[in-house]
């Protein structure tokens, strides 16, 4: 009798960790409540649906919908012994998960979700909520624009102006740039009036006053600021270069300059950030009809690398000017244009100057040149008896170009200032405080990076109506924070335990780091090539997973995740 070896392989990678992850903070649960289900569903549940499709978005980077089933399919037994549940082969076509996004559009469930995920990831993980930061980001889509539609033309921040965009306006805490709370908005709206309802939605998440809110100088109008002040917050932001600022900060700047206001150098621990000088000033305005009034810290500083970049484009503009005045006049010659008058050849070194910006910075030196010629009175050939005439052309030339030294110092000395404004008492927040938690910002940004390319790549959007967009962007903010929690605990593991991870990157195996990214934390699972195998002998049926690397075990006990996830995938039965 021949036996009969049957052997099926079905890939593992990253999924058992992702859905862990999605587990950790009870998102299935939170899910299912939010999202429910119509009252003759079958199958996996809305909420289960929508867990599923995090994993694959967030392994396979993709947010296609036509896919997801496919990959379900490859993928069954892995899922189905995560979820404990059995997965039919209909279970992710387009129209289930339609209606899961159709479900994440609903405004009231959509609040109450991010609500309750805040509370739960704050009591799995000790999160730090030393402020919050605020900015703004679009995604494009080949989509076409209707009135009341969200992908409208607007100002594009992925120079595309050419297509519809909608907005996303994000709430992150610093630091480590966790995801709190995020509107999604048409593409035309202007930044501005979308800051007061986020930080509203903030507060009821989070459920706290007192805290930090920073964010760029759109933030900075007068309504934001009195708002936060009047709900017993704090802010932080540049002040934008119009009306009263641009009017004053001159002064501000030659105050310091010419030594009526001393400035203090900043330092982050032994590191030099630049100087600046602070001074008082007392506000007022009106929130929903009430009066409120407060004091505000004006910081005038002059970051370092600020600085450098400053002078370094003056060199640049005045190295232009020099070469452009010099080609002012060119050697005689047809077509060569020459100044014949002294007041156009002023003009033309003033049109110069004004173009690079660098009037009273240099001393131009001109020479006025006389070219006589005699000739002949009349035509004909000329003789000693006929009479002549002496004509005298004149042209004015550059003889130098020099540069008023004492000038381009005071310049460069009042280039690289800007003005920062804070309630913040000093107590709490220093000058040099200030600039630092200013310039932890970038985390939002990378944020930003993370949902709009790999691995969530929201741009451009594949999904074409309104309540779709919304879902599926709101989706993917979810995906963004669970790969954020990847990063920030992995992280402050390797910290806390003072090492490093060896291994991470393709070609360089002893290459180190103690501050991995998400994308590469999950590829290091793909690379590994984790296997469920499928055994079929002599009536036996048995599986076998991939053993995990040393590296990958260090990873989920970093994130809190048993080892479990993947052996329990391979309890043999026969």
């Amino acid at each position: 009798m021949i036996e009969t070896l049957n052997l099926k392989h079905e890939r593992v990678d990253d999924i058992p960790l992702l859905i862990g992850m999605e587990q950790q903070v009870g998102l299935p649960e939170l899910l299912e409540r939010h999202l429910g289900n119509h009252g003759l569903h079958q199958g996996l549940s809305n909420g289960l649906l929508a867990v599923v499709w995090l994993a694959y978005i967030m392994s396979e980077g993709d947010h296609r919908k036509s896919v997801v089933q496919d990959w379900a399919e490859r993928h069954s037994r892995t899922l189905e012994g995560l979820l404990g549940q059995p997965i039919r082969s209909v279970e992710f076509g387009d129209d289930r998960l339609g209606i899961v996004l159709h479900r994440l559009s609903k405004d009231e469930a959509w609040e109450a979700l991010e609500v309750e995920l805040w509370a739960k990831t704050v009591a799995v993980y000790d999160l730090d909520l030393t402020g919050i930061r605020l900015d703004s980001t679009t995604s494009y889509g080949y989509h076409t624009v209707t009135e009341d539609g969200l992908m409208q033309f607007g100002h594009s921040k992925d120079h595309r102006p050419d297509l519809p965009q909608l907005k996303l306006m994000a709430a992150a805490t610093e630091g480590a740039g966790q995801l709190v709370a995020c509107d999604v908005l048409p593409g035309r709206n202007a930044d501005e009036p979308l800051y007061r309802p986020l930080i509203a939605r903030v507060r009821q998440v989070v459920g706290r006053s007192g805290l930090l809110y920073s964010g760029d100088s759109k933030m900075a109008s007068l309504a934001t600021r009195a708002d936060i002040v009047s709900h017993g917050d704090y802010y932080l932001m540049p002040l934008p270069m119009i009306g009263e600022t641009r009017s004053q900060f001159g002064l501000w700047v030659d105050a310091v300059v010419e030594g009526e206001r001393p400035a203090e150098l900043l330092w982050d621990e032994g590191r030099l950030l630049g100087a600046g000088y602070e001074f008082e000033r007392h506000l007022s305005a009106e929130v929903d009809g009430k009066p409120v009034e407060w004091a505000e810290r004006v910081q005038v500083i002059r970051p370092l690398e600020l600085a450098r970049q400053e002078a370094e484009r003056l060199e640049e503009r005045l190295g232009k000017a020099e070469g452009a005045l010099r080609a002012l006049v060119p050697p005689p010659g047809p077509g060569k244009r020459q100044y014949r008058d002294e007041a156009s050849m002023q003009a033309a070194i003033a049109e110069v100057e004004a173009r690079y910006r660098v009037g009273g910075l240099l001393r131009v030196t001109l020479e006025r040149e006389e070219k006589s010629t005699k000739r002949y009175v009349g035509r004909g050939r000329g003789g000693p008896d006929r009479p002549t005439v002496t004509e005298t052309q004149v042209r004015y030339v550059i003889a130098d170009v020099q540069r008023d030294e004492q000038a381009v110092t005071r310049e460069r000395h009042r280039r690289g200032w800007r003005v920062q404004v804070t309630n913040a008492p000093r107590e709490q927040m220093s000058i040099a405080g200030a600039v630092i938690h200013y310039r932890g910002g970038w985390s939002l940004e990378r944020d930003f990076h993370l949902i709009k390319d790999r691995p969530l790549g929201i741009s451009p959007l594949w999904v074409w109506k309104d309540d779709q967009i919304l879902g599926l962007t709101r989706l993917l903010s979810l995906a963004l924070r669970l790969l954020t929690l990847i990063e920030t605990q992995v992280r402050r593991g390797l910290a806390r335990a003072e090492e490093t991870l060896e291994g991470l990157y393709e070609g360089q195996p002893r290459r180190v780091t103690d501050a991995p990214t998400a994308p590469r934390l999950l590829k290091a699972f793909v690379r590994a090539e984790i296997t469920l195998t499928s055994i079929e002998l002599s009536g036996q049926h048995l599986w076998h997973v991939t053993p995990l690397s040393g590296l990958l075990e260090r990873i989920l006990a970093h994130l809190g995740l048993s080892r479990a996830l993947y052996e329990r995938l391979a309890e043999n039965s026969s």
